[in-house]
């Protein structure tokens, strides 16, 4: 029994793993787009303050402002896609490594079963033995 299990448990332990990764590829992919954002904002700061030290006034400034705010908002929009998929994720992942304990826990006990059957057949043999001994002790002193 418990050496059919170790399949099961084998494709379990790839699911945890694999679902273990993409959380990892999940939060690497929020690094990045706030890393973005970050870079998005500070561009726009940057280009405040040149416009505050220039004394010409720049017509394309609304449109650029515009852009940067329309990009902001589709990746803080990304951002919060990528945040409830990493929450559902770790659901998969509990989930999973569940899964996986139930049955190792019932391969354990399927070991421990085997060791006992194993224990009380070799306890039978000493038992035969002794009482063949006791037998053949008790016939030649009769």
């Amino acid at each position: 029994m418990a050496r059919s299990l170790s399949g099961i448990i084998r494709l379990h332990k790839w699911q945890v793993d694999e679902k273990r990764r993409q959380i990892t590829e999940l939060e690497v992919m929020k690094e990045e787009l706030v890393e973005r954002l970050e870079k998005l904002l500070s561009d726009l700061a940057s280009e405040q303050e040149n416009l505050a030290k220039s004394n010409v006034v720049d017509i394309n400034y609304a449109n650029y402002a515009s852009s940067v705010m329309t990009r902001r908002e589709n990746i803080e929009a990304s951002i919060t896609e990528v945040d409830v998929s990493i929450e559902n994720m770790k659901d998969e992942l509990a989930e999973a490594f569940k899964e996986l304990k139930k049955y190792e826990i019932v391969e354990q006990r399927a070991i421990e079963r085997e060791k006992e059957e194993l224990k009380r057949k070799e306890q039978d043999r000493l038992d035969e033995i002794s009482l063949n001994q006791f037998r053949a002790g008790h016939k030649r002193s009769s």
